[in-house]
């Protein structure tokens, strides 16, 4: 097991270490790091997106990281099974533990929301009283004690798919240039199937995009003999097509990357919903059917694998082409 209060400096030094691997961000002409125009990181996701990161690339397959459900940025501790190679085998491993910590950190949360002083609960309350900023309010500390989750890492999966992505990604950036989407869309296969054209998950979507069956039948072959989900190229130009269509519908690529999860329809009705059309407002706000967890997270997830992706991306499109325009302007709103 290891707690956050042991690792953070080995957590900073593998972030420094991974971030001395990507390409420097462009500069303004004042100085400042230039941020990409369509791919904005609002503040609001700004933990969101760090999380992610370290769960591509700092915590592997034996690690299982007890976090709030709202704020990624709280991480109450991580268990690790050194011994486990196997997804389901280290997960088995993990579960007692897990358990444990799970009981332990809600009863410290729920304590500190009747009033209880950190002090007198030892160490661990005084830890969770410091992420949480305390003194805070009781409502909040009794949400988050019915609020942890556990992540397991995803390092090899995500290296793996990035050694996938080598031999794909002429061919995707190719075809998102030809349809003038941003080549930066690339990245999102990382998110979808770790770039696995035969990939297929519990919900029936299937391929390097994961289309499920209603909506790949709009932009491909899907039958009992041929299912063009599977053929990364045919499957590269279905997302472009889709992609730009939500684009188009919604009026940014961040909803346009939102809605690949969710729906263009669902992404409307949020925007109609919270009465903007900001993703910091939706995801802060909207809370209709099936707009849970994944859904809250799909753009801050698609944010932690351009930074990996994106050098990857670079040696296939020259810089000035991370700002493709759309070939049609966004229908209003």
């Amino acid at each position: 097991m290891r707690r956050p209060s042991s690792q953070a400096a080995l957590l900073r030094f593998l972030m420094s270490v991974l971030l001395l691997t990507l390409p420097v961000p462009s500069r303004a002409a004042d100085g400042t790091a230039a941020t990409h125009p369509h791919f904005p990181t609002p503040a609001l996701l700004t933990a969101n997106v760090e999380f992610w990161k370290q769960i591509y690339s700092d915590f592997g397959v034996g690690d299982f990281v007890l976090h709030d459900r709202d704020n990624l940025g709280i991480i109450y501790d991580v268990v690790r099974v050194e011994e486990a190679k196997n997804q389901a085998r280290a997960t088995a491993l993990a579960r007692p533990e897990i358990q444990r910590l799970r009981e332990k950190y809600a009863r410290i949360l729920a304590d500190l929301s009747a009033g209880a002083l950190p002090g007198d609960l030892g160490e661990d309350a005084v830890q969770v009283a410091q992420l949480w900023g305390c003194p805070c309010s009781p409502d909040l500390l009794k949400r988050a004690a019915g609020s942890i989750r556990v992540q397991q890492g995803l390092r090899e999966k995500v290296e793996e798919g990035i050694q996938r992505a080598r031999g794909l990604m002429p061919r995707i950036v190719s075809i998102l240039r030809r349809h003038e989407v941003p080549v930066e869309l690339a990245a999102l296969p990382l998110v979808e199937s770790s770039f696995n054209p035969h990939a297929r998950s519990k919900a029936g979507a299937v391929g390097l995009w994961q289309f499920i069956r209603s909506t790949g039948k709009r932009y491909l072959t899907i039958s009992r003999r041929r299912d063009d989900r599977r053929d990364p190229i045919r499957a590269t130009e279905a997302a472009a097509r889709f992609l730009r269509h939500n684009y188009e519908a919604l009026g940014s690529w961040p909803l346009a990357i939102i809605a690949y999860n969710h729906g263009p329809e669902g992404i409307q009705a949020a925007k109609a919903a919270v009465g903007s059309g900001a993703i910091e407002d939706i995801i802060a706000y909207y809370s209709g059917p099936r707009f849970g967890f994944a859904s809250k997270n799909f753009y801050a997830e698609f944010l932690a694998a351009l930074e990996i992706v994106r050098p990857l991306i670079g040696k296939h499109a020259p810089p000035h082409e991370t700002h493709t325009r759309p070939a049609s302007a966004p229908k209003p709103s």
